[in-house]
C-alpha cells in the first residue's frame, strides 16, 4: 500500500513496459533476479490521479495493466471499501485508455463477471477502442458492464474542481486504426504530461512545445539501446538517449517510463542512468507521487 499524499496528486503505480519485471519467458540477469526476489519485480506502467481533499478521495487510474491487482491494492488507503462489498474495494472513479496494447488494457478483465463483478465503471477511450473492444465476443461480457465514454483530441475531461484530463492524440503503432493518447494532467497548482508510449518525437509537432509548458512530463523510455532487442527488427519507439537529445534544455522536466525490462537505466548505478542524471533528467519510481 502507497502512503498517498493529502490533495491532488499523481502517484506512479508502475514504470515498465507492458511485460513488467520479469518478462515472461526472459533468462536475462535481470529477470532471473526479479523471479528469485519478487521484491525487486516491476509492474508494468500505470499512473493514478487521486484527489485526497474529497471523502473519499477521487481515484482515477491511467490505463488497466496486467497488474492490475497489485496495482489497486497500492491505491487501497484512497479507494477504501465497496459500498455493498465491505470485503472489497471499491471501484476506481473511472479508467483513461491510451491505447489498445496489452500493458494498457490487459487488466480490464479483473473488472469483469469472473473477478471484481463491476457494474457501471467509466471506461473514457476513443470511439474506435471502444468499439474494438466491445466487438470481440471474448470481451463483451465485460464491455456490457461498463460505461464507456469517448475521448476525442484535445477536449479536456473535468475530474474535479481544478483537475482536468486532456487526451492528445500522438503516433504510436496502431493496428486496429483505433489511436494513442497522451494525457495532460491540469491539477490546481501543477501540470503534467503523460506519455507512455509514441514512436518518435519527431512524429508529433507539438512535442516539444507540449513539455515546454508542463512542469512534469513522464515519457516513454522503452529501450536505451537498440541493442537490447536482440536481433528483432527495431521497435517503434524512442530511444532514450536520442529523447534527452530532442528536449534539449527541457529534459529537465522529463521523469522516464515504460522501461522495457532490458534497459540499463534500470541500474542505478551504470553509465546510463548518469547520462539521464546529467541531463536533468529522472528515472520514474513505483510509488513516486507528484503534488498537482
Amino acid at each position: 500500500m502507497i502512503d498517498l499524499p493529502m490533495g491532488v496528486s499523481a502517484v506512479v503505480l508502475g514504470v515498465m513496459q507492458d511485460g513488467g519485471l520479469p518478462h515472461a519467458g526472459c533468462r536475462c540477469a535481470r529477470c532471473v533476479e526479479a523471479f528469485a526476489h519478487p521484491e525487486r519485480a516491476g509492474r508494468a506502467a500505470c499512473l493514478a490521479l487521486v484527489d485526497a481533499r474529497a471523502e473519499p478521495a477521487g481515484v482515477w487510474l491511467i490505463d488497466a495493466t496486467p497488474d492490475i491487482k497489485w496495482q489497486l491494492d497500492d491505491l487501497a488507503a484512497a479507494l477504501g471499501p465497496h459500498p455493498q462489498r465491505p470485503r472489497r474495494l471499491r471501484h476506481p472513479d473511472a479508467i483513461f485508455l491510451t491505447h489498445g496494447h496489452l500493458g494498457h488494457i490487459g487488466g480490464l478483465p479483473q473488472f469483469g463477471p469472473e473477478v471484481m463483478a463491476a457494474v457501471g465503471l467509466p471506461v473514457y477511450a476513443s470511439p474506435a477502442l471502444s468499439a474494438v473492444i466491445g466487438q470481440s465476443a471474448i470481451w463483451r461480457p465485460l464491455a456490457e458492464s461498463l460505461i464507456w465514454r469517448d475521448l476525442s483530441p484535445d477536449r479536456s475531461v473535468e475530474l474535479a474542481p481544478g483537475l482536468t484530463v486532456t487526451p492528445l492524440a500522438v503516433p504510436h503503432r496502431d493496428e486496429w486504426g483505433a489511436g494513442t493518447f497522451a494525457f495532460r494532467i491540469n491539477g490546481p497548482s501543477r501540470s503534467l504530461l503523460y506519455v507512455p508510449d509514441i514512436d518518435r518525437w519527431e512524429e508529433w509537432p507539438a512535442a516539444r512545445a507540449t513539455v515546454a509548458a508542463v512542469d512534469v512530463a513522464l515519457v516513454d523510455a522503452t529501450f536505451f539501446s537498440a541493442a537490447e532487442l536482440g536481433g528483432r527488427p527495431p521497435v517503434a519507439h524512442p530511444l532514450v538517449s536520442d529523447t534527452l537529445a530532442y528536449f534539449g534544455a527541457d529534459a529537465t522536466r522529463l521523469v522516464l517510463t515504460h522501461l522495457n525490462h532490458t534497459n540499463p537505466v534500470l541500474d542505478g548505478y551504470s553509465p546510463e542512468r548518469a547520462l539521464v542524471v546529467r541531463n536533468g533528467a529522472s528515472v520514474a519510481r513505483q510509488g513516486q507521487a507528484f503534488d498537482l
